[in-house]
């Protein structure tokens, strides 16, 4: 047995069920797209007809399964896989990954071992990843949530100017890298009609608007009812300039000062804090009543949301946001800025409040009087609402469907060759 089917029978690749390579990034790190690949493998094994194992791709600039420019012995490492990888998934790193474009290249030894499937499954933030398969001969599927564009725009917007030039060098080429893959891809799933729109100028293949759920069995209201007593919550990447924490903070000090008493804000998620995020707690004097926890695990949020009252976004952009539908499921209204994604998620007026993407200053003053009056007037209305919608439209059950179709549509024209 050669050393390609050694590995893929270590994950199930000697299974007779069609075998799916789900293609994604950050196992590791947290956030929106490892949470979708492992929801999107749970719920395709739950449906009993797919093999499916994991590669996770390098995303920094020091992954240990990389070969790097800096440092000349990892040039000697035999394979780009790592073998003391969790044992649901392999990462594979990649050759000079300390530049960007790199890690979306084809590698041979993953290429080789991606033919050993069926079909390959890439789940990632943008398009660019589903480069990695361009030499693999199984059909690929694209699951993304926006363009690489997109995703920086608020980042660069505030980089400095030599920075700022490589970065955007990086991310010019990244998006020629973005459009290849798209027109490659054998077909395109994603998360707003925004992105659906880009996707079908700009590739022929098929597109379908096709969003990850939520378990709504784990993501549950508190049995006690809605409080607006609770803490105010926002759950993200918290080193993340693009999700707007710094200007949540202001908008959180309007409440203060027109409404002493409001609830205090809890500030959850995963990854490194912004050194501005403390800057500004001290700075506007709130040091009392935001609580800044990092590196929350998986299995503390449904506790987290359920004890919460109001769920804040203030996101510059966002695919979809899958806290949105977590906080949504767990029978929280919603008051969040108006992205791609938030558009998708949430009624305005219904399930909560969506806040146009104006100045910072007039998002301070909306987001305030938007959260003060969901504590004040519509907050059990909206949270009843929320609950609802996740479970007729969000569910897992009301979801995988439509990741599945796409499947059974192209492994039958492939079995049919």
């Amino acid at each position: 047995m050669n050393e390609d089917v050694q590995r893929s029978t270590r994950l199930g690749g000697t299974s007779e069920k069609p075998r799916i390579a789900l293609l994604t990034h950050g196992l590791e790190c947290g956030g929106g797209v490892p949470a979708v690949a492992r929801w999107l493998r749970s719920n395709l094994l739950a449906t009993g007809r797919y093999s499916v194992d994991v590669c996770d791709l390098a995303t920094s600039r020091h992954d240990p399964a990389s070969r790097r420019v800096s440092a000349a012995r990892s040039w000697c490492r035999p394979s780009l896989m790592r073998e003391d990888a969790m044992p649901d998934h392999l990462h594979w790193g990649a050759n000079a990954v300390e530049l960007e474009f790199m890690r979306y290249r084809p590698r041979r030894e993953l290429t080789r071992f991606l033919n050993r499937y069926d079909l390959i499954q890439v789940v990632a933030g943008t398009p660019a990843w589903a480069n990695v398969a361009s030499d693999s001969r199984p059909p690929t599927i694209i699951q993304a949530a926006t363009t690489v564009a997109r995703e920086r725009e608020s980042i660069l917007a505030c980089q400095g100017p030599l920075i700022g030039l490589w970065r955007r060098a990086m991310t010019a080429m990244t998006t020629a890298i973005e459009q290849r893959a798209l027109r490659a891809a054998d077909a395109v799933l994603v998360e707003n009609r925004e992105m659906l729109k880009h996707v079908r100028a700009h590739s022929s293949a098929p597109a379908f608007l096709a969003q990850p759920g939520v378990d709504t069995d784990r993501f549950r209201p508190n049995p006690e009812g809605w409080d607006p007593g609770r803490y105010l919550l926002s759950v993200c990447r918290l080193g993340e300039p693009r999700k707007g924490l710094v200007r949540m903070i202001r908008s959180y000090a309007v409440l203060r000062s027109l409404r002493p008493g409001a609830p205090e804000l809890v500030l959850a998620g995963r990854g490194p804090v912004h050194a501005s995020l403390h800057s500004t707690i001290a700075g506007s004097g709130l040091r009392d009543s935001v609580h800044v926890m990092p590196d929350v695990p998986a299995e503390a949020l449904p506790d987290l949301y359920r004890d919460a009252s109001v769920f804040l976004q203030a996101s510059y952009e966002e695919g979809l946001g899958l806290s949105l539908l977590e906080a949504m499921a767990s029978g929280l209204p919603v008051v969040a800025t108006e992205t791609a994604g938030s558009r998708e998620l949430v009624v305005n007026g219904e399930t909560g409040w969506l806040v146009g993407t104006s100045s910072d200053g007039d998002i301070a003053e909306c987001f305030a009087d938007m959260t003060g009056d969901v504590l004040d007037r519509t907050g059990r209305a909206f949270a009843a609402s929320a609950r609802r919608r996740s479970v007729e439209y969000f569910s897992s059950a009301a979801t995988v469907h439509r990741f599945v179709a796409v499947y059974e549509d192209l492994l039958s024209a492939d079995y049919a060759r």
